[in-house]
């Protein structure tokens, strides 16, 4: 059965039905697809033999505009009597004399009342149907959503370019083709949605030299003038009517950075939340803050990395790093393994007041950690999910608003810092010119910086947060938006979630694990020997040497390479702590990046000393050569008719001759020589009594005056000394 309203087929065409009649049997209808279409009359049987169809063509408009809502009243006021004069407004017959009279009360045209009318039928007899059509206003070329909606009127020259309007010039009209030059020439490459560097204004004057210049009788190229290209107004209306904003600002900066800085933020990061330690966000951050070397505080040693994991429940930080590691693995593992430090001694180490209220995450890991695509997409995050049973989500590259907690934090912990710190350099002043010299105030060592942290992390859990939205659960319990409250109210529900692991396991699980080879001189791993007592008991290394080398899986630490854990093969459950040999402790203190750096050092300088050692031995051989051969010539002059037998037989006195030269050569080489005086400066030598020269003494006496002898030539000093030294030799011999 049919009812006022509904809509129908008969005969191939849709139909509304407008009003129904019990006693005459009849049903008043009107065609919804035919423009010049008015009631017709149906009987009852007909009506009852059919069903309305699935669905109304009557657009319902959500938001009318005041425009629309003026000319809804005036065309409902206009029409008010010709509707109450139900059935005959119906009937051709009444139809056209109540029209006809309604326009000479009003003063309007018939024309009018009959379109007004119809609208009202064909809409569903209410007074939104009545609502302005404004939107099948403007051009068809300018819809994007394929719909083709009525051509615009020319536009008046008020509305172009006042320079335009002042000279006179006709406004352009734009044609099919001009649209299709607009869309080409925004959509191409280096055009405006492609390139975010040109602008509205650079778009439209490339589209004028491209598309809309002319020639001149002498050949050169000038821009149309205005009334025969488009205006500025109109490159700009059809971009913006054309590409909405979202579609612009997409295609110029990139889904993610549109993401980022400008789509909507609807929902909330708790929504998928199922309770606290359900998800654990972690990420890095370089402090805006200098700190000094403990050694000299004069020397600044630069800005520490912090690392802050945080419940995305309760708010609560778990975990913290801040050291001078880069943003790293390293960073990341020591943060990860600061949930099971000992919170005890780490407030001692640093000097807080421990209370064990502070710390209710103590060893508690979560289902999940939430990271970036950085430190935690390395190879060695895979420890975490085989070792602990932990998710590492690595979320997509410049997503920082699926993490938003930990990127609050962030903020959060230098606003606390920012009066602080004496050398908290904010963001504003880092990027302003001239700004001030903060890092030049630096006075904090980092063991200083860390208590600093350390107490603000205690601040922060223990600190009220206003704009918390509190369940309806927490309400009622009358929890307090606090870190700590929110996380002691939430473990009882959340205890299936949570796992608790030792600063042990933790460290065993996060520790990467390679093969090192068992060989005579050590454990190698990474160009460096180890030894442990129980591999020296068991003999691995005289296995090794005597039959062949094996491997054993260890775990490292990449920072140190004094030690490393060993799994044994004997036993499964055991680790053995083995330390570096004699033969590679020089690389004690060393992290294995600058082990590796000082082998290649090393490898580069054995190459350039191959080369050099070549050059020496070459050198050598170019001097040797000459006196090797010389004496083997020698030899062969000297040794004819001698057998080489006969070399031997006289090698006893032959030494005992040499040896003799050989220790007057030395003893003359070795012996301090008297200097020797020219003749004519040198004073004579006075004559010595014979007394003197029968006891085999030598006396100096005081030179005197010259006195002429018989000898020819005199000897000096030296050379009577040279002469007694040689007398004294062939004495001991």
């Amino acid at each position: 059965m049919l009812l006022k309203n509904d809509i129908f087929r008969h005969e191939q065409q849709r139909y509304r039905v407008l009003h129904t009649d019990p006693d005459q049997q009849i049903v008043w209808a009107i065609a919804l697809d035919d423009t010049n279409a008015w009631p017709i009359e149906l009987p009852s049987a007909i009506a009852h033999a059919l069903s309305p169809a699935d669905s109304d063509v009557a657009a319902l408009v959500l938001s009318p505009t005041a425009a629309m809502l003026t000319k809804r009243n005036e065309a409902y006021d206009r029409l008010r009597p010709l509707i109450a004069s139900v059935p005959h407004i119906y009937d051709a017959k009444h139809r056209g004399p109540l029209i006809e009279r309604r326009a000479y009360d009003l003063g309007c045209s018939k024309r009018t009342l009959y379109k007004d009318l119809r609208r009202f039928f064909q809409g569903g007899q209410t007074p939104d149907a009545l609502l302005g059509r404004y939107e099948n206003c403007g051009r068809r070329e300018l819809s994007n959503t394929g719909n083709r909606g009525r051509k615009a009127m020319p536009r008046l020259s008020g509305y172009d370019d006042p320079g335009e309007v002042a000279n006179g010039y006709n406004t352009y009209q734009l044609t099919d083709d001009d649209i299709a030059i607009f869309r080409k020439h925004i959509e191409k490459t280096g055009g405006y949605l492609k390139d975010p560097r040109v602008t509205l204004a650079s778009a439209y004057q490339r589209l004028l030299e491209e598309h809309y210049t002319t020639i001149d009788g002498n050949g050169d190229k000038y821009i149309r003038l205005p009334g025969f290209r488009p205006t500025y107004r109109q490159f700009t209306y059809f971009l913006r009517k054309c590409y909405s904003l979202e579609a612009r600002l997409r295609s110029r900066k990139g889904d993610k950075d549109f993401e980022l800085e400008n789509a909507p933020k609807i929902g909330s990061v708790i929504g998928d939340c199922r309770g606290v330690g359900h998800y654990y966000e972690i990420d890095a951050t370089i402090v805006d803050i200098n700190v000094v070397s403990a050694n000299d505080v004069k020397n600044i040693i630069g800005k520490p990395t912090l690392y802050l994991i945080i419940d995305r429940k309760s708010r609560l930080i778990v975990g913290f790093y801040c050291g001078l590691e880069n943003a790293s693995w390293m960073g990341a593992m020591q943060a990860i393994l600061s949930i099971a430090t000992d919170k005890r001694a780490m407030c001692e180490r640093y000097g807080v007041r421990y209370n064990p209220e502070d710390w209710p995450a103590d060893k508690v890991f979560p289902r999940e950690f939430l990271a970036d695509r950085g430190e935690m997409i390395h190879a060695n995050s895979n420890n975490v999910c085989d070792g602990l049973a932990i998710t590492v989500t690595n979320l997509p590259s410049r997503m920082a608003k699926w993490k938003p907690i930990v990127e609050c934090g962030f903020k959060l912990t230098h606003e606390s810092l920012a009066d602080v710190a004496p050398s908290y350099n904010p963001v504003f002043n880092a990027v302003k010119r001239q700004g001030k010299h903060f890092d030049k105030d630096a006075c904090l060592t980092l063991n200083e910086f860390v208590r600093i942290m350390l107490r603000t992390v205690i601040a922060h859990n223990r600190k009220a947060m206003p704009k918390y939205p509190l369940g309806l659960d927490e309400l009622t319990a009358g929890t307090q938006p606090i870190p700590i409250h929110l996380w002691n109210h939430d473990v009882p529900k959340s205890a299936g979630n949570l796992t608790r692991y030792t600063e042990a396991q933790v460290r065993q699980a996060l520790l990467p694990r390679e093969k090192a080879v068992i060989t005579d001189k050590g454990i190698l791993f990474h160009d460096c020997y180890y030894t442990c007592a129980e591999a020296e008991a068991r003999g691995w290394f005289v296995l090794a040497r005597n039959k062949s080398q094996f491997e054993v899986t260890v775990s490292f630490d990449y920072r140190l390479a004094d030690s490393i854990l060993v799994h044994s093969p004997h036993n499964k459950q055991g680790v053995l702590e083995a330390q570096l040999t004699t033969r590679s402790d020089r690389f004690r203190g060393l992290s294995f990046a600058e082990v590796r750096y000082f082998v290649a050092l090393q490898k580069q300088m054995l190459a350039t000393n191959v080369q050099s050692r070549l050059q020496t031995m070459y050198e050598y051989h170019q001097d040797v050569d000459p006196v090797v051969q010389r004496a083997k010539e020698r030899l062969k002059r000297a040794g004819t008719g001698i057998s080489r037998s006969s070399r031997r037989a006289d090698v006893k006195p032959a030494r005992i001759v040499a040896r003799r030269e050989e220790r007057a050569e030395l003893a003359e080489l070795h012996q301090p020589v008297a200097p020797i005086l020219p003749i004519d400066t040198a004073p004579p030598l006075a004559p010595q009594p014979p007394s003197a020269r029968n006891a085999g003494t030598l006396s100096l006496v005081q030179p005197g005056p010259a006195t002429p002898t018989s000898t020819s030539t005199t000897k000096s000093p030296a050379q009577r000394a040279q002469d007694l030294r040689k007398k004294m030799l062939d004495g001991c011999e």
